[in-house]
């Protein structure tokens, strides 16, 4: 509990939730901006390197 008398602090303002629509935006100019390739080729290149190897087993 807070001391009586003592300012009270002031809730910060909820963000605004995005819409799918500016989200989806907001995604895809990261990934430009991050230089991402998101071509079909490219990921199952990286993919195929990653899903060759089988899983070691955690005891």
């Amino acid at each position: 509990m807070g001391k009586a008398g003592a300012p009270k602090k002031a809730k910060p303002k909820p963000k605004s939730k995005l819409t799918d629509e500016e989200q989806s935006e907001r995604f895809k100019q990261t990934a430009r901006e991050l230089d991402v390739d998101l071509s079909r080729e490219k990921f199952e290149e990286n993919f195929a390197k990653v899903a060759k190897h089988p899983r070691k087993a955690v005891d």
